[in-house]
């Protein structure tokens, strides 16, 4: 092997593997220019692919921050909702109870009036049969009246003939003042 190495030695000058270093290493330059290259558009693509994952991750973040204030403001809302149906559902209370409370005074009042009317109606009615009651009670005295002339005539005549009959006819005019008394106090309504 040293035999090799010294002829492969004698055949390769100093200059020559100058020469090929220099171009082992403006190939391997070369090849690393060209990997840089290729890095650099690698991170030129990497920073736009960045880019647009920041602007995508700005834009979810934007959304995400209109979807908080839409929750807030629907949750705002919902509270407003909420307070708004609850003051209703007071004023629907409050309401009732003040139509119930005038429904009442209305009831009251009109039971009152029906009340009055008809004490008014029977204060009318009780004047009339009084009315009714006086001029029959007229008719009856005038009739009686009539009756007790005649019997008292009577009498004066008959004394001398009958004196047995007396007892019959005071007996009889007892027995329709009776009669006369019921007649009265059922059309009073005592009876």
């Amino acid at each position: 092997m040293d035999n090799m190495i010294g002829r492969v030695d004698g055949k390769i000058s100093a200059q020559e593997m100058i020469k090929a270093n220099t171009a082992a290493e403006a190939a391997h330059r070369e090849q690393i220019e060209s990997q840089n290259k290729q890095y650099e558009e690698e991170i030129a693509v990497l920073r736009q692919n960045a880019k647009k994952l920041e602007d995508r991750l700005n834009n979810i973040e934007d959304v995400l921050d209109d979807l908080k204030n839409g929750k807030i403001e629907a949750d705002r809302m919902s509270k407003e909702l909420g307070s708004a149906v609850k003051e209703l559902n007071e004023s629907l209370a409050d309401r009732f109870d003040k139509s119930d409370e005038a429904t009442h005074d209305v009831g009251v009042r009109i039971y009152r009036n029906v009340q009055a009317s008809v004490a008014d109606e029977q204060k009318k009615q009780l004047d009339e049969i009084r009315e009714d009651l006086k001029k029959q009670m007229e008719s009856i005295r005038s009739e009686f009246t009539v009756l007790v002339r005649q019997l008292d005539s009577m009498q004066r005549a008959n004394r001398a003939k009958n004196r047995g009959l007396m007892p019959l006819v005071v007996v009889t005019l007892l027995a329709v003042i009776a009669n006369l008394a019921l007649l009265i106090l059922r059309i009073v309504g005592l009876v």
